[in-house]
Protein backbone atom coordinates (compact mmCIF):
# COMPACT_ATOMS: atom_id res chain seq x y z
CA UNK A 1 0.00 0.00 0.00
CA UNK A 2 1.63 2.80 -1.47
CA UNK A 3 0.51 6.51 0.22
CA UNK A 4 2.07 9.85 0.52
CA UNK A 5 1.07 12.86 2.50
CA UNK A 6 1.87 16.41 3.59
CA UNK A 7 1.99 16.95 7.28
CA UNK A 8 -0.97 20.58 8.02
CA UNK A 9 -0.81 22.51 10.62
CA UNK A 10 -3.21 20.02 12.40
CA UNK A 11 -0.71 17.22 12.93
CA UNK A 12 2.48 19.32 13.15
CA UNK A 13 3.93 17.97 16.23
CA UNK A 14 2.64 14.87 16.85
CA UNK A 15 4.84 11.41 17.16
CA UNK A 16 5.74 9.71 13.46
CA UNK A 17 4.41 6.74 14.97
CA UNK A 18 1.16 8.32 16.32
CA UNK A 19 0.38 9.99 13.00
CA UNK A 20 0.66 6.82 11.06
CA UNK A 21 -1.15 4.91 13.57
CA UNK A 22 -4.40 7.25 13.04
CA UNK A 23 -3.92 6.92 9.11
CA UNK A 24 -3.96 3.54 9.12
CA UNK A 25 -6.23 2.12 12.23
CA UNK A 26 -6.36 -1.12 10.76
CA UNK A 27 -2.63 -2.15 11.57
CA UNK A 28 -0.86 -1.69 15.38
CA UNK A 29 1.71 1.33 16.37
CA UNK A 30 4.13 -1.74 17.02
CA UNK A 31 3.70 -3.16 13.21
CA UNK A 32 3.79 0.49 12.01
CA UNK A 33 6.95 1.37 14.22
CA UNK A 34 8.57 -1.58 12.81
CA UNK A 35 7.81 -0.36 9.34
CA UNK A 36 9.42 2.61 10.13
CA UNK A 37 12.68 0.84 11.20
CA UNK A 38 12.77 -0.99 7.92
CA UNK A 39 12.80 2.14 6.33
CA UNK A 40 9.28 1.29 4.35
CA UNK A 41 8.37 5.23 6.02
CA UNK A 42 10.71 7.92 5.00
CA UNK A 43 10.14 11.98 6.17
CA UNK A 44 11.31 14.00 3.49
CA UNK A 45 12.82 11.18 1.40
CA UNK A 46 15.25 10.38 4.43
CA UNK A 47 15.08 7.28 7.04
CA UNK A 48 13.55 8.43 10.59
CA UNK A 49 12.48 7.11 13.87
CA UNK A 50 9.15 6.45 15.35
CA UNK A 51 9.38 8.90 18.00
CA UNK A 52 10.36 12.02 15.26
CA UNK A 53 8.00 14.71 16.05
CA UNK A 54 6.31 15.77 12.72
CA UNK A 55 6.74 19.63 11.06
CA UNK A 56 4.61 21.33 8.87
CA UNK A 57 4.84 20.50 5.26
CA UNK A 58 6.93 17.46 5.95
CA UNK A 59 6.46 14.56 2.87
CA UNK A 60 5.44 10.99 4.38
CA UNK A 61 6.41 8.15 1.90
CA UNK A 62 4.96 5.20 3.24
CA UNK A 63 4.70 1.52 1.85
CA UNK A 64 2.57 -0.26 4.41
CA UNK A 65 1.94 -3.35 4.05
CA UNK A 66 -0.20 -6.21 6.42
CA UNK A 67 2.22 -8.09 8.45
CA UNK A 68 2.34 -11.82 7.63
CA UNK A 69 0.10 -14.30 9.53
CA UNK A 70 0.74 -16.19 12.42
CA UNK A 71 0.06 -19.67 12.24
CA UNK A 72 0.32 -20.75 15.34
CA UNK A 73 1.84 -24.62 15.18
CA UNK A 74 1.92 -27.41 18.19
CA UNK A 75 5.20 -27.88 19.47
CA UNK A 76 5.86 -31.10 21.15
CA UNK A 77 9.32 -30.34 22.08
CA UNK A 78 8.37 -27.66 24.20
CA UNK A 79 8.25 -29.17 27.67
CA UNK A 80 6.23 -27.51 30.98
CA UNK A 81 5.38 -28.43 34.56
CA UNK A 82 1.44 -29.09 34.70
CA UNK A 83 0.72 -28.48 38.70
CA UNK A 84 -3.17 -29.15 38.55
CA UNK A 85 -5.35 -30.85 35.89
CA UNK A 86 -9.20 -31.38 35.50
CA UNK A 87 -11.86 -31.48 32.83
CA UNK A 88 -12.01 -27.69 33.02
CA UNK A 89 -8.67 -26.38 33.37
CA UNK A 90 -4.70 -26.81 33.22
CA UNK A 91 -2.79 -25.36 36.15
CA UNK A 92 1.35 -24.64 34.86
CA UNK A 93 4.47 -23.82 36.49
CA UNK A 94 5.80 -21.13 33.65
CA UNK A 95 9.60 -21.56 33.79
CA UNK A 96 11.13 -18.30 33.35
CA UNK A 97 12.20 -17.34 29.43
CA UNK A 98 8.93 -19.05 27.95
CA UNK A 99 6.34 -16.90 26.23
CA UNK A 100 3.18 -17.74 26.91
CA UNK A 101 1.46 -17.08 23.48
CA UNK A 102 3.14 -16.28 19.58
CA UNK A 103 3.46 -12.95 18.32
CA UNK A 104 5.08 -11.04 15.27
CA UNK A 105 8.13 -10.56 16.91
CA UNK A 106 7.79 -14.60 18.57
CA UNK A 107 5.89 -16.84 16.31
CA UNK A 108 7.18 -19.86 17.75
CA UNK A 109 8.41 -21.81 20.67
CA UNK A 110 5.60 -20.56 23.03
CA UNK A 111 3.75 -21.92 26.01
CA UNK A 112 0.48 -22.35 23.44
CA UNK A 113 2.45 -23.87 20.89
CA UNK A 114 3.21 -26.83 23.81
CA UNK A 115 -0.04 -26.43 24.97
CA UNK A 116 -1.98 -26.80 21.39
CA UNK A 117 0.21 -30.30 21.44
CA UNK A 118 -0.45 -31.33 24.81
CA UNK A 119 -4.76 -30.26 24.28
CA UNK A 120 -5.47 -30.21 21.14
CA UNK A 121 -8.74 -29.46 21.63
CA UNK A 122 -7.61 -26.27 23.14
CA UNK A 123 -7.29 -24.42 19.80
CA UNK A 124 -11.09 -23.65 19.72
CA UNK A 125 -10.98 -22.17 23.14
CA UNK A 126 -11.26 -18.17 23.23
CA UNK A 127 -13.51 -15.03 23.03
CA UNK A 128 -14.66 -15.10 19.41
CA UNK A 129 -13.32 -12.28 17.15
CA UNK A 130 -16.56 -9.93 16.68
CA UNK A 131 -15.59 -7.26 13.68
CA UNK A 132 -13.07 -6.49 11.51
CA UNK A 133 -10.28 -4.30 11.02
CA UNK A 134 -8.96 -5.36 14.61
CA UNK A 135 -5.65 -4.05 16.01
CA UNK A 136 -3.73 -6.90 17.88
CA UNK A 137 -0.55 -6.28 19.59
CA UNK A 138 2.77 -6.64 17.81
CA UNK A 139 0.39 -6.24 14.12
CA UNK A 140 -0.66 -9.67 14.25
CA UNK A 141 -3.97 -11.08 12.48
CA UNK A 142 -7.10 -12.40 12.96
CA UNK A 143 -10.06 -14.44 11.75
CA UNK A 144 -14.02 -13.12 11.67
CA UNK A 145 -15.83 -15.58 13.63
CA UNK A 146 -13.79 -17.47 15.48
CA UNK A 147 -11.57 -17.03 18.76
CA UNK A 148 -8.15 -15.48 18.72
CA UNK A 149 -5.79 -18.06 17.51
CA UNK A 150 -2.53 -16.88 19.23
CA UNK A 151 -4.27 -17.18 22.39
CA UNK A 152 -6.31 -20.18 22.91
CA UNK A 153 -7.23 -20.64 26.88
CA UNK A 154 -5.53 -18.13 27.56
CA UNK A 155 -6.49 -15.87 30.29
CA UNK A 156 -3.89 -14.03 32.34
CA UNK A 157 -0.66 -14.29 31.50
CA UNK A 158 3.16 -13.80 32.51
CA UNK A 159 5.58 -11.65 30.92
CA UNK A 160 8.72 -13.97 29.21
CA UNK A 161 11.38 -13.73 32.58
CA UNK A 162 8.89 -14.12 34.84
CA UNK A 163 8.23 -17.85 36.39
CA UNK A 164 5.38 -19.25 38.19
CA UNK A 165 1.86 -20.44 38.04
CA UNK A 166 -0.12 -19.62 35.54
CA UNK A 167 -4.16 -21.32 34.85
CA UNK A 168 -5.53 -22.45 31.15
CA UNK A 169 -9.00 -22.86 30.57
CA UNK A 170 -9.32 -26.19 28.28
CA UNK A 171 -13.30 -25.38 27.38
CA UNK A 172 -15.37 -22.12 26.31
CA UNK A 173 -17.08 -22.61 29.77
CA UNK A 174 -14.45 -23.03 32.06
CA UNK A 175 -12.70 -19.71 29.97
CA UNK A 176 -15.80 -17.89 30.62
CA UNK A 177 -16.09 -18.77 34.14
CA UNK A 178 -12.37 -17.96 35.10
CA UNK A 179 -12.38 -14.46 32.62
CA UNK A 180 -15.24 -13.35 34.59
CA UNK A 181 -13.28 -14.02 38.13
CA UNK A 182 -10.18 -12.28 37.15
CA UNK A 183 -12.07 -9.08 35.31
CA UNK A 184 -14.13 -9.04 39.30
CA UNK A 185 -10.09 -9.54 40.65
CA UNK A 186 -11.68 -12.34 42.58
CA UNK A 187 -8.59 -14.52 41.78
CA UNK A 188 -5.91 -14.06 44.40
CA UNK A 189 -2.47 -13.74 42.99
CA UNK A 190 0.55 -12.98 45.12
CA UNK A 191 4.45 -13.16 43.86
CA UNK A 192 7.76 -12.90 45.54
CA UNK A 193 10.42 -10.79 44.21
CA UNK A 194 13.69 -8.77 44.97
CA UNK A 195 13.89 -5.30 44.69
CA UNK A 196 16.77 -3.32 44.78
CA UNK A 197 17.25 -1.43 47.74
CA UNK A 198 15.88 -1.71 51.53
CA UNK A 199 12.63 -0.66 51.85
CA UNK A 200 11.45 1.18 54.60
CA UNK A 201 8.28 0.20 55.62
CA UNK A 202 7.27 -3.30 56.30
CA UNK A 203 4.12 -3.34 54.27
CA UNK A 204 2.68 -0.63 51.68
CA UNK A 205 0.16 -0.17 49.44
CA UNK A 206 1.41 1.20 45.65
CA UNK A 207 -1.64 3.15 43.93
CA UNK A 208 -1.10 4.33 40.97
CA UNK A 209 -2.20 4.40 37.67
CA UNK A 210 -0.21 2.84 34.74
CA UNK A 211 -0.29 4.16 31.13
CA UNK A 212 1.68 3.17 27.70
CA UNK A 213 5.05 5.12 27.81
CA UNK A 214 4.57 8.21 25.41
CA UNK A 215 8.52 8.53 25.27
CA UNK A 216 8.84 4.68 24.31
CA UNK A 217 4.98 3.01 23.51
CA UNK A 218 6.89 -0.84 24.02
CA UNK A 219 6.52 0.72 28.42
CA UNK A 220 4.78 1.24 30.97
CA UNK A 221 4.91 3.88 33.31
CA UNK A 222 3.00 5.80 36.22
CA UNK A 223 1.16 8.02 34.70
CA UNK A 224 -1.31 11.03 36.34
CA UNK A 225 -3.87 10.07 33.42
CA UNK A 226 -3.82 6.04 32.81
CA UNK A 227 -5.72 2.66 33.85
CA UNK A 228 -6.35 2.47 37.94
CA UNK A 229 -3.53 0.09 39.35
CA UNK A 230 -2.61 -0.90 42.91
CA UNK A 231 -0.23 -3.46 44.51
CA UNK A 232 0.55 -3.96 48.28
CA UNK A 233 3.44 -5.96 49.16
CA UNK A 234 5.02 -6.86 52.55
CA UNK A 235 8.56 -7.43 53.27
CA UNK A 236 9.96 -10.95 53.82
CA UNK A 237 13.71 -10.63 54.61
CA UNK A 238 15.99 -7.03 53.70
CA UNK A 239 19.74 -7.59 52.65
CA UNK A 240 22.35 -5.61 52.62
CA UNK A 241 21.15 -4.14 49.21
CA UNK A 242 17.93 -5.80 48.17
CA UNK A 243 14.97 -6.43 50.07
CA UNK A 244 12.74 -9.83 49.49
CA UNK A 245 8.67 -9.00 49.23
CA UNK A 246 5.94 -10.56 48.69
CA UNK A 247 3.50 -8.27 46.39
CA UNK A 248 -0.09 -8.83 45.99
CA UNK A 249 -1.46 -7.19 42.61
CA UNK A 250 -5.23 -5.52 43.43
CA UNK A 251 -5.20 -4.92 40.00
CA UNK A 252 -3.73 -6.52 36.49
CA UNK A 253 -2.21 -3.99 34.04
CA UNK A 254 0.56 -4.83 31.93
CA UNK A 255 4.10 -5.03 33.25
CA UNK A 256 1.96 -3.49 36.50
CA UNK A 257 4.94 -5.09 39.36
CA UNK A 258 7.86 -4.08 37.69
CA UNK A 259 6.79 -0.58 37.03
CA UNK A 260 5.54 0.23 40.38
CA UNK A 261 8.27 -0.74 42.20
CA UNK A 262 10.21 1.30 39.69
CA UNK A 263 7.77 4.04 40.35
CA UNK A 264 9.26 3.74 44.17
CA UNK A 265 12.90 3.81 43.46
CA UNK A 266 12.85 0.22 44.40
CA UNK A 267 13.08 -1.82 40.51
CA UNK A 268 13.16 -5.44 40.38
CA UNK A 269 16.69 -6.91 40.53
CA UNK A 270 17.97 -8.01 37.09
CA UNK A 271 14.74 -5.92 35.80
CA UNK A 272 17.12 -4.88 32.28
CA UNK A 273 13.76 -3.09 31.16
CA UNK A 274 12.95 -0.76 33.75
CA UNK A 275 15.47 -1.03 36.37
CA UNK A 276 18.09 1.65 36.73
CA UNK A 277 20.78 2.32 34.47
CA UNK A 278 23.67 0.61 35.03
CA UNK A 279 22.04 -1.11 37.65
CA UNK A 280 24.16 -4.12 39.12
CA UNK A 281 22.58 -7.47 39.42
CA UNK A 282 23.08 -9.96 42.48
CA UNK A 283 25.63 -12.95 41.87
CA UNK A 284 23.77 -15.49 39.78
CA UNK A 285 20.79 -13.48 38.84
CA UNK A 286 20.31 -13.77 35.10
CA UNK A 287 16.47 -12.31 34.43
CA UNK A 288 14.08 -10.31 36.69
CA UNK A 289 13.71 -11.44 40.04
CA UNK A 290 9.59 -11.92 39.93
CA UNK A 291 7.80 -15.47 41.17
CA UNK A 292 4.22 -15.85 40.46
CA UNK A 293 4.30 -17.92 43.76
CA UNK A 294 0.26 -18.22 44.86
CA UNK A 295 -3.16 -18.66 42.79
CA UNK A 296 -6.29 -19.03 44.16
CA UNK A 297 -9.80 -19.61 42.27
CA UNK A 298 -13.18 -21.10 42.04
CA UNK A 299 -13.16 -24.05 39.23
CA UNK A 300 -16.16 -24.66 36.78
CA UNK A 301 -17.34 -26.88 39.91
CA UNK A 302 -18.00 -24.23 42.39
CA UNK A 303 -14.88 -25.38 44.45
CA UNK A 304 -12.22 -23.00 45.64
CA UNK A 305 -8.58 -24.36 44.50
CA UNK A 306 -5.30 -22.80 45.82
CA UNK A 307 -1.90 -23.55 44.58
CA UNK A 308 1.69 -22.61 46.19
CA UNK A 309 4.82 -23.53 44.71
CA UNK A 310 8.32 -22.77 45.98
CA UNK A 311 11.01 -20.26 44.00
CA UNK A 312 13.16 -21.96 41.30
CA UNK A 313 16.46 -23.20 42.11
CA UNK A 314 18.05 -20.20 40.45
CA UNK A 315 16.39 -18.07 42.44
CA UNK A 316 16.99 -19.45 45.74
CA UNK A 317 20.68 -19.99 44.88
CA UNK A 318 20.68 -15.77 44.29
CA UNK A 319 19.33 -15.36 47.97
CA UNK A 320 21.81 -17.52 49.25
CA UNK A 321 24.07 -15.78 47.67
CA UNK A 322 23.28 -12.76 49.38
Amino acid sequence: MLKNFIITQKDKGKRLDKFLTEEFPQFSRNWLQKLIVQEKVLVNDEPAKPKYLLKEKDKIKTQVKPPEKIKVEPDASIKFDIIYEDKDVIVIDKPAGLIVHPSESCKSGTLVNALLAYCPKIKDVGDPVKSLPVKLRHGASRDHGVNDPLRPGIVHRLDKDTSGLIVVAKNNSAFQHLKKQFKSREVEKRYIALAVGRLKDDKGLIDRSIARSKRDPEKMTTAIIGRIAKTSYKVIKRFKNYTLIEVMPKTGRMHQIRVHFKSIRHPLAGDRVYGFKRQPSPVGLKRQFLHAHYLKFRLPSGKVKEFNLSLPRELKRVLNNL
